[in-house]
């Protein structure tokens, strides 16, 4: 196994990838830029039980990601669904959390709250069939008794009906 990881990372050059999801998420959420400013250089690891440690530098100039151990301020650590869950209910589990916990509830609170697209990442990444399950999905989890969120998925539903005219006028012209 240990065999296939490293061919895979030779061929793959993860930190450019690692680089790029973090430039869409930025995009996705322009709140997202300027709150990791505040807090980098930040060094963490995502410890998923039954996988190997996800080592995670956030700096504005040199951001990575390895699976070899570096030195870092604090980790995440559960299972694949504990931390699954954290981030569709947006509630933070303090018990996931390990070393500098103040670093660590900042960082986690920006990401929960800084209102990322994951539809709009997922039909990026893996496309219409992905985001449109996805979206299913995240409809069960959420409620909407709040207006906001209800105005909210109004304007989302909008969009993605322009994204799919626009979809659709691309392949009649050819683009």
């Amino acid at each position: 196994m240990e065999l296939w990881l490293y061919i895979l990372l030779t061929m793959i050059d993860i930190n450019k990838l690692f680089i790029g999801l973090l430039e869409d998420l930025e995009e996705s959420s322009p709140n997202l830029r300027k709150s990791l400013k505040v807090i980098s250089p930040l060094e963490f690891c995502i410890n998923i039980k039954g996988h190997k440690n996800i080592y995670i530098k956030i700096d504005d100039k040199d951001s990575e990601i390895s699976f070899g151990k570096n030195n870092p301020q604090f980790e995440i650590r559960g299972s694949l669904i504990e931390l699954l869950n954290s981030l569709v209910s947006k509630k933070l589990n303090k018990n996931l959390i390990f070393g500098n916990s103040e670093l660590a509830i900042v960082f986690v609170n920006i990401i929960l709250k800084s209102n990322i697209d994951i539809i709009y990442l997922i039909d990026k990444y893996f496309g219409n069939t992905s985001a449109v399950f996805a979206y299913s999905v995240l409809k069960l989890f959420k409620s909407s008794d709040n207006d906001s969120d209800i105005e909210y998925e109004n304007i989302r539903k909008r969009l993605r009906e322009i994204s799919i005219k626009l979809d659709r006028l691309e392949a009649i012209k050819g683009i």
